[in-house]
Order: structure tokens, then C-alpha cells, then sequence
């Protein structure tokens, strides 16, 4: 029995059907919740891209840092804008390609004499009675006259709160840009920042510098700055940031921007070769390496003091901005390191100049759904089919898997694909199905468990219903032999099992079989070795009606029953069994022994007729062609006639052992069983009868509107010349024999002597008042040559065997009625037809079958090939012989016949099959009739089909034989 857990799964369907359910749920999640996932999202991404080899530095970005070193050598921030025109100055004469300020100089500076003369109430000094005006220095002039000599970038902040317009005599740079988007998404889905307001440097500074950018960032989320906004929105124009303004100054005043967007694809700010990915609001991903140290970096310090060599800063792009603590603030990155303003401007400048970009535009979260929903369906096909231990460890994999193939694209593709989302549906969806799964198994479990209980309650009743309906006798006895259990079944044998409970089996085995018994039913032993068919008789009877007695036949199967002992052994409790009634089939089996010993006799019995029929020939043929010869009043006329009625009484015996041979012919004559009665109350055989048994009276019961049946009258006559021979026999001392016939439908079978099946019969009933049957005789009535008649005076001991074979020649059956004492009643069941008899009958004369044609008679006996010959030559026949099959076709060769006599057995050559066929292929359409002492068989039916007429049974009479010839020689 398969007891595996896949009989209680839950269907594969179903469970893909939650997992891509479960996978879409958490998709939706994904796409229109993205807050519930940054904060991992933003770590995985990290992760993914800190596992990546980093790109290199290029050593082309320089930062110049206001550090701590420089404030105490030169004095606290904010500098004089004089010193700081000096700073730049010196960088600019180093050969940078261009300086980009991470500061704001929105205010004028204080420290300037100018500044301080204008807020103090003096006069100044006279020369020569005159002010001096231009003795009082303008440190931001100084500056803005650096700033208008060298390719600077100041930095300047737009704010998204202020709601105001674009403030008057704040000149910025705007970007030269180009747009350019795919023809078939029109004007896309890029939406940039829109500033509401800006913090800009001095007027008289932004004027001065030949480009500047701003300044904004903002951290995610988690407070880790990963991305700068490299545009934003202000009015109708587009601004860069510090670090592409930088780009932008280092690379010529005349290069353009170019803002390439492409539906499906990632959104490019292309500045000369370099094709910078930002997003829709457009960021770039800073490219983060871990190795801060990295970056260039000098203090201001060393600049002022002339230790900076051209060589370290020479075509470089230099950022200058503040690194001293308290005075810039500072941002966590995705590598775990702390950056100053200035350093994350830096930075973005050489992930663009090292191309190190990472790549992460829409579409690729269309992707992920898609792919999770791939890993969904095939994680719940692991599930349903697969047990918790391989299915995780395949969920494992899976994980591991995305994790891989997340890190092995942006390695080879720099596209940042995050495996979130499937390692999220294989954890939790696993977790989920895995969960139903056993869920549903504990269901189903449970449910099987309540089925199985009824089904267990139901198995119950239906096995006590099916005990109670089997006709076998199921039984169980305890280790002594007593009866714990019987079944039902035993109560159609006059016994209840109420009664037989606590009784010993043995009591209920007849005493012949009692010591056989003993050993064998109350069984031990199990498996090959246990009782099996046993057969005994039981002291049970059926009912009060029943004929077999008090004693019945039945086929007891039984086994000993065990139970486990510690540690290894078998504890006896019993036998269990089934008996079953064998009664029936035990008196089946006679018949067939009867029957195969009435084949045996009917093999002898034929055997015995072809020789007979051979050798009465000479006493029924010959007497009568020497009656043709002799004169009316020749004195041996009588005796001839004697010697052929006793041949043809010896004929009529003959004729009975092929009725036991069962090869008689079956004629299909339409028959009225009143005129065949009729007719043997007429024939001098019922005279006979009457003479001998003059005590006796026969009364006919006929119907009038009886139906008629097909077959052979003669054989038909003979039946009720037996019976009513038999009856007359069963009477000594005289009675009354009734004759009487009837039409009767069965429409369901009966079971009587044998078993006669529904339909419509005509029934002959003889009946006597004589001794009856006695019960050792009743099953052997109808055996040849078993007789109880009075031997020499009433036959041959064929008479019964006669009717039974003729009876199922005709497709009929026997009941018999008779008790020791009451007479006996024999009733004939024949199948009825509603044919008519509609052939008109007429006396044959010799005319009828003389003849001159030219015939061939075969034969392998002389005697039976003389008469045929004399006999068809006395009625006027030129006839011609052959001693056998292989003269005959030598004859055939060379004359021909109109009509060949072909006798079907000649052994040891050709019979008469093997010769007609051979005469057929010299001779096609050859007429012929056959001639044999057997019945029709199989081979003569052969013969038949092949063209043969009509079959003559031996031995021959004039009259048979012309009228066999004479018909087939004028059918046409």
C-alpha cells in the first residue's frame, strides 16, 4: 500500500497558482510602495556595488581643503577675499584646468578696508591737503579681478521654498543644452527639480567667474548620500551642478551638453564622450569607492606657502572648499567613510572622468516583477513536489543565485539590479507555500482520518451485510475447535449461529468423514501450507423438501490464526475459515462422468454400427433383390421375407447405437407432436405392446391447438415408443399409461431434473402407475444397457439412452417425476415453432425412382459396391464401380458420369471428401450423393458445401437409394 505524503499534497496547480499570486502581491508592493523596501534596498544596492572591483582613480581631480593646518597658519574662516584671491591665483598659475569653489561669498567681506572704512567715523590721512582714496583697499575687487583671469566655477544653493522669481543682479551660468529624445515617446518622462529661489555669490564675484554650478545634494533616506542632482530646473532655463560645471569650464567654453532620453532605456546627460546615466529627476549615482584617500588632496596651507610643485596640479581639475571641523558639514556614503561637501563634489567629478557610472533606470524593476514571478512559479513547483529539506535548500540556491547574478551584472554591465524582490518572494513565498503545504497535508490528513473512520464504519457494516448475504458459511473457532463466529449463511441450512456458538466444528462433520476431518479443520498452519479445498459433509440440510438428505458436501479452506509474543514468538489463537456447499457441483460432476462415459459408449457404439451396417447389408439388400426376381408364388418368398425383417430388426438396433453415438440425422421436418401419438397408437409396434401387457390402457390428453416443432418424425416415434414401452414395463400388473401433450411458455428458467431454460415448448407427458424409481437408479436411467426390464422380452437396455440423445438432437429437455411406489411422470420439453407444415405427401411408386442415366459407384467393400451396383441397375441405371477413391478419380479422368455414389469412409485411402474434391478439378459441377453407415459429420457437411447432394445411410433399400439418385439427378 503507498503511503507516501504526495497522496495528501496539495495540487501543483494550486500551489503555483499562490505562488505567482503571492509573487504579484509582493510586486505591487514593490512598485507602488517603494518606501516599505529603501531602507534594504538601499543597503543590497550598496553591497552589490562595494563588492565590485573598483574602477581606478584617474588622479585628474585635485582638492584643495581649508583644513585645520591652514586655519591656524593663517588665520580663522572666513579668510580675507584678498588671501583667498592670492590662493587662486597661485593654483591658476600651477596650470589647473579649472577651479571650482564648494563655498558661498554671498555677503561683501568684512575684513576689507574699504569695508572697515565705510563703518568707522575717520578721516583719512593728508598728503599735501588732499584724501588719499585709493590707499583704502577692496578685497572682494581684488578677488573678482583673480576670478575674471582663470577658469573659476563659484558654487551658489537654490532653495524650493521661497515660491519667489529669479533674483535681479545674481548673474549664474546656465547650461548650453541640447535635447534630444527618441521620436516615438514624445516629450518623455523626465522631470527635473524646479527651484523656487537661489543663494548666490556676490554680484561683482558671479560676474567675474567664467562659470558656476550648484551646490545642492541631498542624503537618502537612511542618511547616506549617494546621489548629486546633476540639473535642476530655475525658471525656463537648466543649471549644472558645481562638479559638471567644473567639467563644463575644464573642457571649453564651446562644448554643449546633450540630454538624451530614450523610452526604455536609460536617460544620458552627454557631455563630449561621456554619457553620464542620471534618473527622471536627474541624479547621478555617485561611485563610491571605499578608499577615500583616494582623491588628491592638499592643504591650502602649502599652496599659500609655495609648496605645491606645477606638476601636482598642472591640467587637473582642482575643488576648492572647506575641511576643517565645525566649518563644512559633512555626508555618510554608501562605503561607510565621512565626505566634506567639497570631496562628494570631487568624487562625482571622477566617478564621471573614470566612467565608473552605475546604471539603474525603470525598466529594470519591470524586469525584477517579471523575473520573480518566473522564480515564484518555479520555487512552488519545488514545493509541491518536493519535501521540506530539498525544497529549502533549492530556496537557498535560489537566493544565493539572484545575489550572484545581481553582482555578475553590474560587474560586467555596470546595471544595478537589485535582488530584492525574488529573494523576497523565494524567502517569504517559500516560507508561505511551505507553510499551506503542510497546512493543507494536516487538513487532508485529518479529513483522510475522518473518511477513514467512516469509511472503517461503513467497511463494518458492509462486511457484516456482505456476511450476511454470502452464501458461503464464514467461520472462526478458538484454539480448541469451538465455534466463536459463525456466519448467517448457516441459517439456510436449519441452523441458527446463536445455536452453534460455544459447539464444537466437529460436531457438525458427518461421522464417515470425522477422522479426516480432526486433522485438517481445525487448522494451524498458515500461508501455502494451510487447508485449502478439504472436502467433508456436514450434517445440515437446506429445508424439509430436499431430496440429497441430511448429509451435504461442502469445501472447507481454513488457516490458524497468530498473534506476537516478546520477544520473537507466535502465540496460537485459532482458526478462521470459509465452507462452502459443493453439493451441486459434486452432482455436476457425475453427470460429466456420465456423460463422458456415454461419449465413450457412443464412440464404441458407432464403431460398432459402420461395422454392422456393412455386414446387415447382405441380409436387408439382397433378400430384396431376390424378392424382385422371384415369382409371386415361389414357396421361398416367406422365408426371404423373414430373413429381411430380421435384418431389418437388426438395422433398427443399429440405428439405436448411432442415436447413442449422437450421430443421427437431424432432420428439420415440421412436426405435429398429436399426429406422431397418433400415428404409434397406429403402428403394429403399439399392437405388440398391447399384446403383451393386456392389462394395460393408454389415455391421451391432446391439445387441439397444439404448436408444432421442428426435427425427424421417425426418431420422434421412437421416443414415445419407448416411454410408453417403459411405462407399460413399470406396471405388471396392469394400470393406465397417460399420453398428453400441451403448449408452455417458461418465461423464467426452471430448475428440475436438469435445468430447462425460458422459452416456448411443446411438452409430451407420459406418465405411469407403476413401481416408480428407486433413488440409487434415478441419475443412471438414461446409461446404455442399464436396464431393470425383464431381459429377452422388452429390448435392448437402449431404449432410455435413445430418448435422451434424440431429446437433445432436437434441442430439448427431460423432467422427471417419480417416487417408489407412485409411478413415474417423464416430461418432454421440445422448442416450439409457429412454422406450417404445408408439404402435401404422396405415395411413392417404382416409377418414381427408375432411371438411365450413366452412374459411378465408389466403395471400398465389394459386398456394399455389388449391391449398389445390382440395385441401381435393376431400376434401369448404367452403372460403373470403383473399388476406391484413387480409381475413382483415375476413372474420372478419362469418362464421365452424370452422377457418382460416393461412400464418405475408405480408409485406409481417400475418403470421400479428399475424392469429390479431386474429381472437381477434373470434372467441375460433377453431381454426387454420399453414402455411409455413420450420421452426417462435419466432413460430409464439407462435402456439401462443395456441391454433393443428398446423404443415403447404409444399408441400402431399393426405394432409399432411387429416390436418393433420382433427386439429385433432377435437381437443377
Amino acid at each position: 500500500m503507498d503511503t507516501s505524503p504526495p497522496n495528501i499534497n496539495p495540487s501543483i496547480r494550486e500551489t503555483i497558482l499562490l505562488g505567482v499570486l503571492w509573487s504579484i502581491l509582493w510586486s505591487a508592493a514593490y512598485l507602488f510602495y517603494p518606501a516599505m523596501f529603501e531602507g534594504l534596498q538601499l543597503k543590497l544596492m550598496d553591497a552589490i556595488v562595494a563588492g565590485d572591483a573598483d574602477t581606478g582613480i584617474t588622479d585628474a581631480v585635485v582638492v584643495v581643503d581649508v583644513d585645520e593646518q591652514s586655519l591656524a597658519a593663517w588665520g580663522q574662516w572666513p579668510w580675507p577675499r584678498s588671501r583667498l584671491a592670492v590662493l587662486l591665483d597661485r593654483i591658476a598659475g600651477l596650470g589647473a584646468r579649472s577651479i571650482a569653489l564648494d563655498f558661498i561669498m554671498a555677503e561683501p567681506d568684512r575684513t576689507s578696508p574699504k569695508a572697515l572704512q565705510s563703518g568707522l567715523d575717520y578721516q583719512p590721512a593728508i598728503a599735501g591737503g588732499m584724501v588719499d582714496v585709493t590707499a583704502v583697499q577692496d578685497n572682494d575687487a581684488i578677488l573678482a579681478s583673480t576670478l575674471a583671469k582663470g577658469p573659476f566655477v563659484l558654487g551658489y544653493e537654490f532653495n524650493f521654498t521661497d515660491g519667489g522669481q529669479k533674483i535681479a543682479g545674481c548673474p549664474l551660468h546656465p547650461l548650453d543644452l541640447v535635447k534630444r529624445q527618441h521620436p516615438s515617446n514624445g516629450s518623455g518622462s523626465l522631470s527635473l527639480f524646479q527651484a523656487q529661489g537661489v543663494v548666490c555669490n556676490l554680484d561683482q564675484l558671479a560676474r567675474a567667474a567664467a562659470g558656476s554650478g550648484f551646490l545642492n545634494g541631498q542624503p537618502d533616506g537612511d542618511g547616506r548620500l549617494r546621489r548629486l542632482p546633476l540639473v535642476i530646473r530655475w525658471g525656463q532655463d537648466i543649471y549644472p551642478n558645481l562638479a559638471l560645471a567644473a567639467l563644463l569650464t575644464a573642457g571649453g567654453k564651446g562644448q554643449p551638453a546633450m540630454l538624451e532620453h530614450r523610452q526604455g532605456s536609460q536617460t544620458c546627460l552627454i557631455l563630449g564622450d561621456h554619457r553620464i546615466p542620471i534618473d527622471d529627476h536627474g541624479n547621478m549615482r555617485i561611485r563610491f569607492t571605499g578608499r577615500r584617500s583616494g582623491l588628491r588632496h592638499m592643504s591650502a596651507d602649502r599652496v599659500l606657502n609655495g609648496q605645491i610643485t606645477e606638476s601636482e596640479v598642472k591640467g587637473r581639475i582642482v575643488l576648492v572648499g572647506l575641511n576643517a571641523t565645525g566649518l563644512a558639514p559633512t555626508f555618510h556614503s554608501p562605503a561607510g567613510g565621512a565626505y566634506t561637501a567639497v570631496e562628494i563634489h570631487a568624487q562625482a567629478v571622477e566617478t564621471i572622468l573614470s566612467k565608473g557610472y552605475i546604471r539603474r533606470h525603470r525598466e529594470i524593476l519591470y524586469l525584477e516583477v517579471i523575473f520573480s514571478v518566473l522564480v515564484a512559479v518555479l520555487l512552488s513547483l519545488c514545493i509541491a513536489r518536493l519535501e521540506f529539506v530539498p525544497a529549502a535548500a533549492i530556496g537557498t540556491a535560489g537566493i544565493v543565485g539572484c545575489w550572484g547574478g545581481a553582482q555578475l551584472i553590474f560587474s560586467s554591465r555596470q546595471i544595478l539590479v537589485s535582488p530584492l524582490l525574488p529573494a523576497a518572494v523565494i524567502a517569504t513565498g517559500g516560507l508561505f507555500l511551505m507553510l499551506f503545504k503542510y497546512w493543507t497535508r494536516q487538513r487532508k490528513a485529518r479529513q483522510n482520518l475522518q473518511e477513514a473512520l467512516i469509511l472503517m464504519k461503513n467497511s463494518e457494516r458492509h462486511l457484516n451485510a456482505i456476511i450476511q448475504t454470502i452464501p458461503d458459511i464464514v467461520f472462526r473457532l478458538d484454539a480448541s475447535g469451538r465455534i466463536t463466529f459463525i456466519s448467517p449463511a448457516i441459517a439456510k441450512y436449519q441452523k441458527t449461529p446463536e445455536a452453534l456458538i460455544g459447539r464444537h466444528i466437529l460436531d457438525l462433520v458427518a461421522a464417515e468423514d470425522r477422522e479426516s476431518a480432526t486433522r485438517r479443520i481445525n487448522e494451524r498452519r498458515t500461508g501455502e501450507r494451510a487447508t485449502t479445498d478439504l472436502e467433508v459433509r456436514l450434517m445440515v440440510s437446506p429445508g424439509p423438501n430436499e431430496t440429497d438428505g441430511d448429509n451435504r458436501y461442502f469445501s472447507v479452506s481454513a488457516e490458524g490464526i497468530y498473534t506476537k509474543t516478546p520477544p520473537d514468538g507466535q502465540s496460537f489463537l485459532g482458526t478462521q475459515g470459509i465452507a462452502r456447499d459443493i453439493n451441486r457441483r459434486r452432482h455436476l460432476e457425475h453427470k460429466l462422468e456420465q456423460s463422458k462415459k456415454m461419449e465413450a459408449m457412443g464412440s464404441l457404439a458407432a464403431g460398432v454400427a459402420h461395422d454392422l451396417n456393412n455386414i446387415l447389408s447382405g441380409l436387408v439388400s439382397y433378400p430384396e433383390l431376390l424378392l424382385l426376381d422371384l415369382p409371386a408364388d415361389s414357396p421361398m418368398r416367406e422365408s426371404i421375407k423373414t430373413i429381411q425383417r430380421s435384418g431389418q430388426r437388426a438395422a433398427d438396433i443399429v440405428q439405436d447405437l448411432l442415436m447413442i453415438a449422437r450421430r443421427s440425422v437431424k432432420n428439420h421436418d415440421i412436426i405435429n407432436l398429436n399426429h406422431a401419438v397418433e400415428g404409434y397408437l397406429k403402428a403394429p409396434e403399439f399392437k405388440r405392446l398391447s399384446q403383451n401387457h393386456p392389462k394395460t390402457r393408454v389415455v391421451t390428453k391432446l391439445a387441439d391447438d397444439l404448436m408444432n416443432i421442428k426435427g425427424s418424425a421417425v426418431h420422434i416415434s421412437k421416443v414415445i415408443m419407448n416411454l410408453v414401452g417403459n411405462a407399460a414395463e413399470a406396471m405388471p400388473a396392469g394400470g393406465a399409461i397417460g399420453v398428453m401433450t400441451r403448449n408452455r411458455y417458461l418465461d423464467t428458467a426452471i430448475d428440475r431434473y436438469e435445468k430447462i431454460p425460458e422459452g416456448e415448448y411443446v411438452v409430451l407427458c407420459v406418465s405411469d402407475e407403476g413401481i416408480g424409481i428407486p433413488p440409487e437408479a434415478f441419475n443412471r436411467i438414461f446409461e446404455p444397457f442399464y436396464s431393470k426390464k425383464r431381459m429377452g422380452r422388452s429390448g435392448s437396455g437402449l431404449g432410455m439412452t435413445v430418448v435422451w440423445n434424440t431429446i437433445k438432437d432436437h434441442g430439448g429437455f427431460v423432467d422427471i417425476q417419480s417416487r417408489e411406489g407412485d409411478g413415474t411422470r417423464f416430461h418432454i420439453f421440445l422448442p416450439a415453432t409457429r412454422e406450417a407444415d404445408n408439404q402435401t405427401r404422396r405415395r411413392v411408386v417404382l416409377q418414381d425412382y427408375t432411371g438411365s442415366e450413366r452412374i459411378l459407384v465408389v466403395d471400398d467393400v465389394p459386398e456394399q459396391l455389388d449391391i449398389a451396383v445390382r440395385m441401381l441397375g435393376k431400376l434401369g441405371y448404367r452403372v460403373s464401380s470403383a473399388a476406391g477413391g484413387e480409381e475413382a478419380v483415375a476413372f474420372m479422368e478419362t469418362r464421365t458420369v452424370d452422377l457418382l455414389v460416393l461412400d464418405m469412409v475408405m480408409p485406409p485411402g481417400m475418403d470421400g471428401l479428399e475424392t469429390y474434391r479431386r474429381i472437381l478439378n477434373v470434372r467441375p459441377g460433377q453431381k454426387a450423393i454420399i453414402a455411409s453407415g455413420y450420421a452426417p459429420s462435419d466432413r460430409v457437411k464439407a462435402m456439401q458445401d462443395l456441391g454433393a447432394g443428398g446423404y443415403i445411410r447404409k444399408p441400402y433399400t431399393l426405394e432409399k437409394i432411387g429416390l436418393a439418385v433420382r433427386r439429385e439427378l433432377d435437381r437443377q
